[in-house]
């Protein structure tokens, strides 16, 4: 599970859809959410997003994609396997890792220290209310 820190800088809702944005260090993320007035998040929470290593998907940095979060990172480290292949990019001061098909590695011709585009649908990032300490 990827695991970023930030802090909500805008909620706009409508019907029982919300659309939060959440800033990390400068770089804005959106993530959709259902029901978020269950949760009470407010502008300025600080929150952690999560989102699987399965639902960050790679593309060249010539690609254009509909995906609110797109982001470029280096890649750092590649763990090949038979059928799938675990990527990690640097992000910040983290790392964020995707999971893709080998197929799809060996097709994009990803290696260690290429810059690649990585992206999550606002759909799969989810938003945790961080507690207060």
């Amino acid at each position: 599970m990827n695991v970023l820190q930030g802090k909500i800088s805008h909620i706009k809702t409508c019907d029982e859809i919300s659309q939060v944005s959440v800033d990390v260090g400068g770089i804005v993320f959106s993530s959709i959410l259902i029901d978020a007035d269950s949760m009470n998040l407010k502008t300025n929470d600080n929150v952690d997003i999560l989102f699987k290593e399965t639902e960050v998907l790679v593309a060249t940095k010539l690609s254009c994609v509909s995906a609110r979060n797109a982001f470029f990172g280096e890649v750092l480290e590649i763990q090949q396997g038979e059928i799938l292949s675990e990527i990690s990019f640097a992000f910040q001061k983290g790392i964020i890792k995707s999971i893709i098909t080998t197929n799809s590695l060996q097709a994009l011709d990803i290696k260690i220290g290429d810059e690649f585009l990585w992206f999550v649908k606002a759909n799969e990032v989810t938003v945790r209310l961080k507690e207060l300490s």
